[in-house]
């Protein structure tokens, strides 16, 4: 499918070459923060990956590799992809308050595990769009994509909300300047250097509380780090939980970088 952004799944010894929406949307965001237009052909690709239940996925319709299992919905695909959609003018703000409301503002943690880290809390946005009885694993550069999505449709006061940038709060807290401790904060991102791009997006957004929470991050060493290499070719843009199988996108790196330059 034209448009499409490439990546690479690393998996043990196993590479396998990959083109899906996830890198596409963060390419459209990182294009779109430095004032340029993105192409028709990658917002295709972000339309593309929306689901018949309403939210959006990791690839396009029919476009899932052989090798991947299939996956529902879920709230980082669906906040990052109809915030782009919406901002692009392809989605209505009406339509694109009820996805955020349907697709993520309903499914939120009820239940901890009894072994958890010190900063989770109930109340907050799940990852996943499904229903698994009030337990979901929580990951802060997600909530953080979700809240860009709320402040940028006015749906800042909805419930979860205030619950969730208060997790944010205790989970930066709790890793301090522990750079491990930090990459645990986000299952699904294996390098912190994306939580802080999560940040400085959700902080342009308008996005309250952000902004002190992402200078906080600004000071830690490992944030300090982070920045320097959010658009090296080798960075790892996403991962399945706690890094087991990792994407890389040197081209979402390479439009990173062209962004900045242009």
């Amino acid at each position: 499918m034209p448009g499409l952004i490439a990546s690479e799944m690393h998996a043990r010894a196993q590479r396998q070459p990959d083109c899906n929406g996830f890198a596409t949307a963060l390419a459209v965001r990182s294009l779109r923060q430095q004032g340029h237009t993105a192409p028709p052909s990658l917002l295709a690709v972000l339309e593309r990956c929306r689901s018949a239940q309403g939210g959006f996925g990791f690839w396009p319709q029919g476009l899932r590799p052989h090798w991947a299992p299939p996956l529902p919905d879920d709230a980082d695909d669906t906040a990052i992809m109809a915030l782009e959609l919406y901002l692009a003018g392809r989605l209505t703000r009406t339509e694109t308050r009820r996805i955020a409301c349907q697709r993520v503002g309903t499914r939120r943690i009820a239940r901890l595990p009894v072994l958890r880290p010190p900063w989770l809390r109930t109340g907050v946005f799940a990852t996943w769009s499904r229903s698994a009885g009030g337990q979901d694993m929580v990951d802060c550069t997600v909530i953080t994509n979700v809240l860009a999505l709320l402040t940028a449709t006015g749906l800042e006061g909805i419930p979860g909300a205030r619950e969730s940038m208060d997790l944010l709060n205790r989970a930066l807290d709790w890793a301090g300047d522990d750079e491990t401790r930090a990459s645990s904060l986000s299952p699904f991102y294996p390098d912190a250097a994306e939580w802080l791009l999560a940040l400085d997006h959700a902080a342009a957004m308008g996005c309250q509380g952000v902004s002190i929470l992402l200078d906080r991050v600004r000071r830690t060493p490992w944030g300090q780090a982070a920045w320097l290499r959010r658009a090296a070719p080798d960075h790892p843009i996403c991962s399945s939980p706690y890094g087991l199988a990792v994407w890389r996108s040197p081209a979402l790196c390479a439009v990173r970088s062209g962004a900045e330059a242009a």
